[in-house]
């Protein structure tokens, strides 16, 4: 089978189940209806809930955000975390939103791989550019977007706007500032979702995957660079927070950040890049796949005592089954990466604006916000917490008090 194969029309002796002949414009190499007949490709419907278990782990990741991990301080002290009572300004609800995406994306795909019609397709592509595009601008964003933080008072935008544009976010004149990496990726996103929806056949494939593609390896880009500011000496990481610690605590934490980034990074994009490869081969390579040669003993001549007899068949490996969980955890970890970058940024900012007598920050540590609490501090850093030693999730190093 060849990529161009796919584009075939189904033999007449295909097996048609519930949802009758497909009408998407690829199959994969599961062959379909064999397992149910209510389930057009049983084991890649299965495997699509990867997708919505690594995005339900994301979203409930987001708890750790206000968790003190350091021993040495006093992990249950009710603290006022301005930034905590403000996730606009983290991200994090640009962070949910991605997770939710990812949820949309694993639905998608069971129904997808469950029925094969069209219309199933388009509910499984079109959260994934989305999604690809949300990860992206919150790397981008968190990267590239200069301005400091200003007065929260002023123009306020939608609930759905304010998951792509920090509308906390003030120019030198105090106007609000609309990022132009958020507002042309949201348009892109509305493009893509139009033309995908609206292509048929081997020009739909096609389209889909360039346009996917190229957010998706803009995104790998991102990260990328993300991993390899790190490893520079002048790297500031965070050492925005040096004064907060002795320097044998500090260098610990430095080290901690550069090894927790670059091992996201590095697990992220090694799991990514295996599910593309198997992907690819499941995709290209559908004949061989499917009949890979096995032997194995006869259950039934051991047990009747005729002595061993081998049986020889063959097996299709479900390649793209594996595609599911790999890119999923592949894409956890990536998303997790470009989270904590954007938190650690949005941290500071904050305390370089307060150190600087910045208006807006200065309003978020006003009394009356802190209602006899005591205040987070500069040294209360976000650091990555790995549950079981293989599960990321962001949480907070708090300065012992």
């Amino acid at each position: 089978m060849t990529i161009s194969s796919i584009f075939l029309e189904r033999p007449d002796n295909q097996t048609v189940g519930l949802w009758g002949t497909p009408t998407s414009s690829v199959n994969w190499c599961e062959t379909d209806y064999t397992i149910s007949y209510y389930v057009a490709e049983f084991f890649n419907s299965m495997t699509s809930m990867c997708m919505v278990g690594f995005a339900l782990l994301g979203q409930w990741s987001l708890r750790y955000l206000s968790k003190n991990i350091n021993s040495k301080s006093n992990p249950k002290r009710d603290i006022y975390d301005p930034l905590l009572a403000h996730p606009s300004l983290l991200g994090v609800d640009r962070v949910w939103f991605t997770w939710f995406a990812l949820q949309i994306v694993g639905w998608g795909s069971v129904a997808f791989h469950g029925s094969l019609q069209w219309w199933s397709q388009a509910f499984d592509e079109i959260p994934m550019v989305w999604c690809a595009t949300i990860h992206l601008t919150t790397c981008l964003v968190a990267r590239y977007d200069p301005l400091p933080l200003a007065s929260s008072s002023g123009t306020k935008v939608g609930s759905l706007m304010r998951l792509f544009i920090p509308s906390l976010r003030r120019d030198s004149k105090g106007e609000p500032y609309a990022p132009i990496i958020s507002t042309i990726f949201f348009i892109y996103a509305i493009a893509c979702s139009l033309l995908v929806s609206l292509f048929r056949g081997p020009s739909q494939f096609l389209m889909f995957h360039i346009l996917f593609g190229s957010v998706q390896f803009s995104g790998f880009f991102c990260t990328w660079a993300v991993s390899s500011k790190v490893l520079k000496e002048s790297y500031e990481g965070v050492a925005y927070i040096k004064d907060s610690y002795s320097e044998a605590e500090y260098k610990y934490l430095q080290q901690k950040h550069k090894d927790d980034i670059s091992r996201l990074h590095r697990l992220g994009l090694t799991l990514y890049i295996l599910a593309i490869i198997i992907w690819s081969l499941d995709l290209n390579l559908c004949d061989w796949m499917s009949n890979i040669p096995i032997v194995y003993p006869d259950l039934d001549s051991l047990l009747s005592g005729a002595g061993i007899k081998w049986v020889q068949t063959t097996f299709n490996p479900q390649g793209h089954a594996w595609w599911h969980f790999l890119v999923s955890s592949g894409f956890y970890h990536l998303g997790t990466m470009a989270a904590y970058d954007r938190i650690l940024i949005a941290h500071r900012v904050f305390w370089e604006g307060v150190e600087k007598k910045d208006k807006g920050c200065l309003e978020l540590l006003a009394a009356n916000k802190v209602n006899g609490r005591e205040v987070a501090r500069k040294g209360d850093v976000p650091v990555i917490k790995w549950i079981g030693g293989v599960v990321p999730v962001i949480a907070i190093w708090r300065e012992q008090r």
